[in-house]
């Protein structure tokens, strides 16, 4: 009977090794983003408004409907000018990194990139949709007051 099973080891140890990593990742899939909240603003003055807090390497993202042609002015108030923020066109993605961060695909507004350490924005827009705002900290925790207008 030994003779018999002994050809068999490798096979099993292969399947072992094989499908171990499908297990874990059937048994621990990543965490779903969180829901991204869209701001509803009313054309004019008036805008929206929004208080959170992020803490490093986390963004809150936020949609906003815009139309083309439509003036967008964006800021951002935090303590020290602790947070800064960035306007992202319509056609944006979002998606989970293996270490569960939010990647964003996707092009920046001009003058409202990564870069350029906006909290303060006006533009207008170049189509219909979807525009995403990603709030980040320039340190450590900031908690911030979000505005945003439409004419």
């Amino acid at each position: 009977m030994k003779t018999l099973l002994a050809p068999l080891a490798p096979l099993a140890l292969l399947t072992l090794l094989v499908l171990s990593p499908i297990a874990a990742i059937a048994a621990d899939p990543p965490a779903p983003l969180p829901a991204i909240a869209t701001l509803v603003v009313p054309p004019g003055p008036a805008g929206a408004t929004v208080s959170g807090r992020v803490t490093p390497p986390q963004r809150d993202l936020y949609y906003v409907e815009g139309t083309y042609g439509q003036t967008m002015t964006v800021s951002v108030a935090a303590a020290g000018n602790a947070a800064v923020f960035e306007v992202y066109h319509p056609a944006t993605t979002v998606a989970r990194s293996a270490n569960g961060q939010a990647v964003i695909t996707g092009r920046t507004l001009a003058d409202a990139g990564a870069a350029d350490n906006a909290n303060a924005w006006i533009g207008a827009l170049p189509g219909r949709g979807l525009y995403l705002i990603a709030v980040a900290s320039r340190g450590g925790a900031a908690s911030y007051t979000l505005t945003v207008m439409l004419q």
